[in-house]
């Protein structure tokens, strides 16, 4: 029984029990909702029906009560009130007889007052005579209009209503009682089916007519209103459906309804024929689904075997073949599948080996890492920068990285000491899809960057020392003017020593004032000079909280003797408040001096007059906006480097000539440049665009012939480290 319910065989058998009793039970919902509706309006139009034949037909009684008094009014005529008192009741007991739904009968007088009374069940002599003036509908009468009067009950529970027509030129008029308990004779008599009833309804919501007497003398009321198609509680207190219909003329109402069981007689067998028909369809169903399960099955499971066998590394399975159908098919290519695994097996094992080799001889370090944090594999130069580190061993604060909350620091170069020394490794972490929870999740690649990283450092140090010649000139003619000063005054100062001695100087405070001057002078060229060392010493790289503004204003300050020789304005439009940047100030105020320099170059070579920096904090965006001007070139280069919620975007603007189209496109290109021989190396721009993405950052370029030229970079907000 386990084997059984553990395999496809209880499935396919549950599938073709399902796939027979869900659309049976569906279409048999369905069919029998749409017969339940069905029946819903036929028996409401039954009821329909009834209630109308019904209300007609108290319609016609009434009319024909009506008319027989109105006959006897005019061939009678004024003359019977008058007529002796046998005259009168004869003629009123004729009509008693005549019309077999009057219970009594009433003359009267012009002033209301009974004249003579006929009834059928009542003893009238003796009795004393009725006044009608008083009577809501007498006033009708007197005006020569039929009266229909309510419904009343008399002291045996009989409804009785009152008919009333007028006598002929005002003289009186007759008055009838009918009784309502001979309309049930009639009712039933016009019912449309055995299993509606009908009810009989005054305007006040009283039961007055039933074909089931019992139910007015109780004194049932009615004072709803059915729905044409939900099913309500009925006067007898059972669900029923039902139809209302209007009394022409007597604001009487007529309820025709059935009860819900009665209605509901043909859907229930229905239902019943369904259940037989769905039963005996589903015992046929699951006869065919056995057999043909067991034929489904049996090779399935012979599959199933032998993929448990290749799984467990046994390639040499072969399945006895079937048939010439699919199941037989799928048999055949099992096998030649199981065929091709092992010859694949045995050339991935040979490429393998020789991958190995391959990767060992990259001088990478690589390393795959499963989603727990576990060194899965890892080539021979990792192994031997980190002997700790070992296959199946955590990868966490091994591989040279600090771990915080057991995550290594992001991706980047960090400084690690390896065999006594230190180097300068960069990390690279690529993401593996659809790894499982025990497979590789991600690849680490570890670069040794040593040498490289001191190679731009060499490089960048030369373009340092380069501008450094480029501003000595400068510097020394800057230096000349304090150094006159010193001169005049030294001079000066020498001569009234000689002539009016120490003394009388400094008693009188000359001596002191020529000394602070020299002092003053002294400094002048002391910041000259220390501004260009601090610029040509070599600083640290390491990345640290920079002021954009000090460094913009102490590279002006570098430049601004050529610029003034030049004729060149040099501002520094840079807010004070700009938060700091994550970058190295040795490597910020080189990118600064050679974008201002080659600012100045251009104008110098082609016309112009200004240089400005501007800087401003904005948010972080994708990698691939930037602050392009529709109508101004963009040099391509500005790099993939995801970006921090926010950064600081410095420009530095020139109204040079500008660049052509194939100048731009080859602005970052190394040793690229458009200076005569001995002004330039070429390696300006790259060096500042590969200083500002190494720290993080972007760097890209707008300009066109005529129309100057915009140097943009972005920073990183320093955020603490």
């Amino acid at each position: 029984m386990t084997r059984w319910f553990g395999h496809l065989r209880l499935k396919v058998l549950a599938f073709g029990i399902a796939m027979s009793v869900l659309p049976v039970s569906i279409y048999g919902w369905y069919g029998l909702a749409a017969a339940r509706t069905a029946q819903v309006e036929v028996v409401q139009a039954q009821n329909q029906a009834a209630a109308r034949t019904v209300s007609e037909e108290l319609a016609r009684f009434v009319e024909r009560i009506t008319g027989q008094l109105q006959l006897l009014a005019r061939l009678e005529g004024a003359g019977l009130v008058s007529a002796p008192a046998a005259e009168q009741e004869r003629v009123l007991y004729t009509l008693l007889r005549d019309t077999p739904y009057l219970e009594e009968v009433s003359l009267v007088d012009a002033s209301g007052a009974e004249v003579s009374r006929a009834s059928r069940r009542e003893v009238v002599a003796g009795q004393p005579a009725a006044r009608y003036s008083g009577e809501p509908y007498w006033a009708d009468l007197r005006r020569g209009e039929s009266v229909v009067g309510p419904v009343t009950f008399d002291p045996h529970g009989r409804p009785l209503f009152t008919v009333g027509v007028p006598l002929p030129d005002g003289a009186g008029a007759l008055i009838a009682r009918p009784t309502l308990r001979g309309l049930v004779d009639n009712l039933a008599a016009v019912r449309a089916g055995g299993a509606v009833r009908t009810h009989v309804i005054d305007e006040t919501g009283r039961l007055i007519g039933d074909s089931d007497f019992s139910l007015v003398l109780a004194g049932y009321r009615w004072a709803g209103v059915p729905a044409p198609d939900q099913p309500y509680g009925s006067l007898t207190g059972e669900e029923a459906f039902g139809y209302l219909a209007e009394v022409p003329g007597l604001g009487w109402r007529v309820l025709a309804e059935t009860t819900v069981d009665d209605a509901m007689v043909p859907v229930r067998r229905l239902a019943w024929e369904f259940a037989g028909g769905a039963l005996l369809m589903v015992s046929v169903v699951v006869g065919l689904s056995i057999v043909f399960g067991l034929q489904l099955t049996v090779p399935l499971e012979r599959l199933e075997a032998g993929a448990v066998r290749v799984g467990s590394g046994d390639l040499s399975v072969r399945i006895p073949e079937g048939g010439r159908d699919e199941l037989g098919r799928l048999v055949r290519a099992f096998n030649q599948m199981t065929e091709r695994l092992r010859v694949q097996g045995e050339s991935l094992r040979a490429e393998r080996d020789l991958l190995d080799t391959a990767v060992s001889a990259m001088g990478a370090g690589l390393a795959l890492i499963d989603a727990r944090g576990r060194i899965l594999w890892a080539n021979r130069h990792l192994l031997e920068w980190f002997p700790d580190a070992r296959v199946g061993g955590p990868c966490m604060a091994v591989l040279g990285r600090a771990c915080t909350g057991g995550r290594c620091a992001p991706d980047g170069e960090y400084r690690v000491r390896i065999g006594g020394r230190e180097r300068v490794l960069r990390y690279q972490n690529h993401r593996i899809a659809g790894a499982g929870p025990d497979g590789p999740a991600r690849l680490e690649v570890i670069e040794d960057v040593t040498e490289r990283r001191a190679m731009e450092q060499m490089v960048r140090q030369s373009e340092k020392l380069a501008a450094v010649g480029q501003l000595a000139a400068g510097v020394a003619h800057e230096i000349n003017n304090p150094l006159a000063v010193i001169s005049a005054y030294a001079e000066d100062l020498s001569d009234r020593l000689r002539d009016e001695g120490a003394a009388a100087l400094e008693r009188e405070g000359e001596l002191a004032a020529y000394l602070a001057q020299l002092q003053f002078q002294v400094q002048r060229c002391k910041a000259i000079t220390g501004n260009l060392l601090d610029f040509a010493r070599q600083g640290s790289a390491d990345p640290e909280p920079v002021d954009v503004a000090g460094v913009a204003r102490a590279t002006a300050a570098l430049v601004a003797p050529r610029a003034r020789r030049a004729g060149v304005a040099v501002a520094v439009d840079v807010p004070v408040a700009l938060p700091a940047v994550r970058a190295s100030r040795d490597q910020l105020q080189q990118v600064f001096l050679n974008l201002v320099t080659n600012a100045l170059d251009a104008i110098e070579e082609g016309g112009g007059g200004r240089v400005w920096v501007t800087a401003e904090a904005v948010a972080g965006a994708p990698a691939s906006e930037g602050p392009g001007v529709s109508d101004i070139g963009v040099a391509a280069g500005a790099g993939e480097v995801t970006r921090p919620e926010s950064v600081v975007r410095v420009g530095v603007h020139d109204d040079g000539p500008g660049m052509d189209e194939d100048t731009l496109a080859r602005a970052l290109d190394p040793f690229f440049t458009t200076k005569p021989p001995g002004r330039g190396t070429g390696l300006g721009l790259s060096t500042c665009y590969g200083i500002i993405t190494g720290l993080g950052g972007r760097f890209w370029l707008e300009s066109r012939r005529g129309q100057g030229t915009r140097v943009w970079f972005e920073m990183p907000v320093w955020e603490g480290e």
